[in-house]
């Protein structure tokens, strides 16, 4: 097909089409060059001096939305509002509210525990709303890990991606063993070796991803409205047994006499009492970790800029009263020093968990085996969601070629042409993008086009060197000017919306041949990115090392101490990228603000280009102090000190042992550890709680010598010109009160 170069004017003059792709190409990057440099900081009188850290700041940001647009082209969005909502509801409500309240329970006390979950809770609330503010100014980058790359450091959001990953991938065989252990609280479990379990939760956690995640939404959406009405059911049932049904004198507040532990690890007092206490915060951590789920998969959300914060907003609020309830009600049934629940506490069985106790005390025993099996149901949908959320990590990762690029590949149903997962879906660098109905000109920069003009040393720096992310390339727009307009729409600095699908492209996929009169096949009715999916599932192949007998909670508290760890860390990068996020928001509404101001010289095109600019980056602020909650920055300063603080003291315990040593003296006796002290194994308990962040700070700083980045300066971020896809997003229906109530208990 004949390539067409049609002339573009600038200033006046017009450049004729040349047989030279070199002399249209270098006209472009001139008019490039010298827009930015008419980007002048009025305040400062300096000119140019930002034009090129923010331009590059543009690019990347225009990058990131090019090539979220290219992978919901490839993996389209499915998931509503109430999938996501009951995604990360069956996500969070796993074995840590049934099993984990009976040790936090006997560790803190009835209030102890209490209190322990409902800090726990302030910091979910914080990290939702934190999230929910820039997933609605931002949702089409990648979420939260996209974000840190663009808002904080290249190396912070590549950490903070494999981070994301590790934590969820390890939690899916904390809750394969939780699941092992509860059905050997079964008659019929010494008919079933543990590796044998293993294996049959394994693969129906797999084999439910293996479906298009619309399928798995409808799957997880009616799962954990089984488990919300059976958490609702068991909560009243424990007030209607506190209040005396089936007990010879109503309970009420009797256990809350000693509403702390005496002591802790054999420490009396107060500091006993407060250690007992703090050991708390770890375990309601752990039971917590998932309530960000809505911002993580907000790629594949339909109308993520309203649902997903809507949904963050409600999730954090049906879980920390599920949660905090039925802590309360816990700490009502059952005492801290109950046989049951001392002798138990710490093998992770149904026998420990205190509704079991309660319920076998009032003489419902039938209730037993009903909470046993929530248990079970709860352990398989955790997991399921585990690997749902891990397998997005990793095929993100691997389209921003952070990962190996198998996992970047997708199956599709009926099939398509094959193509490099890595490439752009719609249109590959070299492809005759002139040709555009619109009379748009968009010329893009290949990085192995030998013609082309290297970056400048800033852009190198700001975005890295030869960084894979730049492999995507960098797209310009260029509009022709208006009739009697004397000069080009300066669009070079601005971040364009991704152009949207045809409607014969989203119902038609074309096959090999003439692109104008190839046959057609149907638009894919099934993809799936299958070897991401079995790539992280393959991470519960962890879960065999219960499979000898005893061993099993051995592992399972193991495991629960790794995901813990680095659920934390996932949380305070999180957080630390809003206070950034913040701090640009601050900055770029004083630095912008005076330029808004009635009677400016408008004659003066740069100066009219420089207000034109403030007014849209001022609009957009406004924007986003729409979603922004009262109490920030300090609602994220708070949650982001929790975060730091149990992070850095959650293993404190081993320290109480001395004479513990990380390799074993040949011919010398191991030290015991008896039952009493509770860290059966210090040496496990430290590496499980600290390992995790020599590791992120390695993957950190190794990406920053390798691809020489650097932080992102409140400076050099860009607020303006961020505007969302209209046409993606959708009206909100009329709902009626009754509506309203059901969708706020189940997330209609």
């Amino acid at each position: 097909m004949e390539r067409r170069t049609p002339s573009f004017t600038t200033n006046n003059q017009a450049i004729p089409p040349g047989n030279s792709a070199a002399t249209g190409r270098q006209g472009i990057y001139n008019l490039r060059s010298n827009s930015l440099r008419q980007r002048v900081h009025f305040r400062e009188g300096t000119e140019g001096d930002h034009a090129k850290p923010l331009s590059s700041q543009r690019r990347r940001i225009q990058e990131f939305q090019k090539r979220w647009e290219r992978i919901k082209t490839d993996l389209p969005p499915q998931l509503t509002r109430r999938h996501i909502g009951m995604i990360s509801i069956g996500g969070v409500i796993g074995t840590g509210l049934f099993l984990g309240s009976g040790a936090a329970l006997h560790n803190g006390g009835p209030v102890g525990a209490l209190l322990g979950y409902m800090i726990i809770g302030t910091v979910v609330y914080c990290l939702c709303v934190s999230i929910g503010e820039m997933i609605a100014f931002l949702p089409n980058v990648g979420g939260v890990v996209g974000l840190a790359d663009l808002y904080v450091d290249p190396a912070f959001g590549f950490s903070l991606g494999w981070a994301a990953w590790y934590n969820w991938s390890v939690t899916l065989p904390a809750e394969l063993t939780a699941a092992v252990v509860v059905v050997k609280w079964t008659e019929w479990h010494n008919n079933l070796p543990n590796a044998a379990l293993t294996v049959i939760f394994l693969l129906l956690a797999t084999l439910i991803n293996c479906f298009s995640s619309g399928v798995y939404g409808e799957f997880e959406y009616y799962f954990s409205a089984v488990k919300v009405l059976t958490i609702v059911c068991i909560i009243v049932l424990s007030l209607v047994i506190d209040l005396g049904a089936g007990q010879s004198h109503p309970v009420l507040f009797s256990h809350w006499k000693h509403p702390f532990a005496s002591e802790y690890l054999g420490i009396d007092g107060g500091l006993g009492r407060f250690l007992g206490f703090w050991a708390v915060l770890m375990q309601a951590s752990f039971s917590f970790f998932g309530s960000e789920v809505p911002g993580i998969a907000a790629g594949e959300v339909i109308d993520a800029t309203r649902n997903v914060p809507r949904a963050l907003q409600r999730v954090w609020i049906r879980i920390t009263l599920f949660y905090v309830g039925g802590v309360f009600c816990a700490g009502l049934l059952v005492d801290r020093n109950d046989p049951a629940l001392t002798n138990s506490a710490n093998s992770g069985t149904v026998a420990s968990s205190p509704f079991v106790i309660a319920f076998k005390n009032a003489g419902m025993h039938w209730m037993a085996h009903f909470v046993n099996a929530a248990v079970l149901l709860s352990a398989w949908s955790a997991a399921a969601s585990d690997v749902y959320i891990s397998s997005r990590f990793l095929f993100f990762l691997a389209r921003c070629h952070h990962a190996p690029q198998i996992f970047a590949s997708l199956f599709r149903y009926p099939s398509r042409p094959p193509q490099d997962p890595a490439a752009p879906s719609d249109a590959s660098e070299n492809d005759d993008v002139l040709d555009i109905p619109d009379l748009r000109i968009q010329v893009v920069e290949a990085d192995n086009d030998e013609d082309s003009e290297p970056r400048d040393e800033e852009d190198k720096a700001q975005s890295g060197q030869e960084k894979p992310d730049e492999a995507l390339g960098v797209s310009v727009e260029i509009r022709p000017a208006s009739e009697g307009s004397s000069s080009v729409e300066d669009v070079s600095t601005a971040v364009p919306t991704p152009a949207e699908p045809t409607h014969e492209h989203e119902h038609e996929t074309r096959t090999e041949g003439d692109v104008e009169g190839g046959p057609r096949e149907r638009k894919p009715w099934f993809v799936l990115p299958l070897f991401a999916v079995l790539g992280s599932a393959s991470m519960g192949l962890l879960a065999f090392l219960n499979s000898s007998g005893s061993g099993a909670e051995v592992a399972f508290n193991w495991l629960v101490a790794v995901a813990s760890v680095a659920s934390l860390q996932s949380w305070a990068g999180m957080l630390f990228t809003y206070i950034r996020w913040y701090q640009g928001t601050v900055y770029a509404e004083e630095k912008h603000k005076h330029n808004t101001h009635d009677g400016q010289d408008l004659t003066d095109h740069p100066q009219q280009e420089m207000i034109e600019d403030s007014r849209n980056v001022i609009a957009q602020i406004k924007r986003i102090r729409v979603h922004r909650h009262w109490g920030q920055p300090y609602l994220a300063y708070w949650a982001f000190g929790v975060c730091i603080v149990i992070l850095f003291t959650n293993g404190w315990a081993v320290f109480l042992h001395t004479g513990w040593r990380i390799a074993d003296i040949p011919d010398e006796k191991r030290p015991e550890y008896g039952s009493d002290q509770q860290v059966t194994d210090p040496v496990s308990i430290f590496l499980s709680s600290y390992i995790p962040i020599p590791v992120f700070i390695l993957l950190t700083f190794g990406y920053k010598l390798i691809y020489q980045t650097k932080m992102v300066s409140v400076e050099e971020m860009v607020f303006s010109n961020m505007e969302v896809n209209k046409a993606a997003q959708q009206d909100a229906p009329y709902e009626t009160t009754r509506r309203r109530i059901l969708g706020w208990l189940l997330v209609e």
